[in-house]
């Protein structure tokens, strides 16, 4: 009996643990069998030296559904791009799928939407967007997520040099409490793409399990975008930021970076204010 109350204890010691940083994101979709795109933005970055054409995808999930289980017929998901886009097709990029749609096979979770972006002629500094909207599917029954129906893909030519160090000072929007972090880390996963060492007011995410205490972000052109993401790479809370996601700021002499600004929201509280913004300002050390 002891054994069996010490294994019950650590189960809800770790509950708690889990939920008292962040509480679960609940999933109220109920009925209809839901889609959408994995992300509502994305970004893919590119240098003088990447020459050759890339292949690339862009996820279209099986969200939800009334018992949470997957298809048992193909979906055939028609889609369409959005004339506001600033990326010529067929020059700076191509879509490999005929027809205009992608089919999610029965018992699938998930279909990939597969573009081929051709880095060599896209102009430096200036990112241009494909924009892809996705229709009604096929069969009756299945809807597309309103908030999902969209996603802005950037692509661009352009450096980055953000590693290093700052002088980190985050804002709580919705209450004004602000965080300090003297000697907030920025880490260089890939061209373009980093990960800060804190999220909001968390930096002890690991502690708790959390493969990491900060989020990732990207610098598309000194333009900061902050794909969806779970907190941590743990939780269910999800950060985001929206499309002005925040800059970079350089000296206009050096061309160094001074400053970063970036705005976004962690959400998934299930008490008081379910989705809180903040301000960061990383100042370079």
């Amino acid at each position: 009996m002891k054994k069996i109350n010490i294994i019950f204890l650590t189960i809800l010691t770790f509950a708690i643990a889990i939920s008292c940083v962040k509480d679960d994101v609940e999933n109220n979709s109920t009925g209809d069998l839901i889609v959408g795109f994995k992300n509502s933005q994305s970004s893919y970055i590119y240098t003088d030296n990447d020459v050759d054409p890339v292949q690339v995808f862009e996820p279209i999930d099986l969200v939800g559904g009334s018992d949470g289980t997957t298809s048992d017929a193909d979906i055939s998901i028609p889609f369409s791009i959005d004339v506001t886009s600033t990326a010529i097709l067929g020059t700076d990029y191509t879509i490999n799928a005929t027809g205009g749609n992608v089919t999610l096979e029965a018992g699938s979770s998930f279909v990939k939407l597969p573009f081929t972006i051709n880095p060599s002629v896209l102009p430096g500094n200036v990112p241009k967007t494909i924009i892809i909207n996705l229709g009604q599917p096929v069969p009756a029954g299945v809807v597309v997520a309103d908030d999902k129906k969209t996603i802005t893909i950037t692509i661009a030519k352009c450096e980055s040099d953000l590693a290093g160090t700052y002088s980190l000072v985050v804002t709580r929007e919705d209450n004004g409490v602000v965080y300090n972090f003297p000697n907030e880390v920025i880490t260089e996963l890939a061209l373009g793409v980093y990960e800060t060492s804190s999220t909001g007011p968390y930096d002890d995410l690991t502690n708790d399990g959390a493969p990491r205490n900060g989020f990732i972000f990207k610098d598309v052109c000194q333009s900061i975008a902050i794909d969806e993401q779970n907190l941590g790479d743990y939780y269910s809370n999800l950060v985001e930021g929206d499309e002005d996601a925040g800059l970079v700021t350089l000296d206009p002499i050096t061309g160094e970076v001074t400053s970063i600004t970036m705005n976004y929201s962690i959400r998934g509280f299930s008490a008081g204010v379910t989705r809180r913004y903040f301000t960061a300002v990383y100042t370079k050390l």
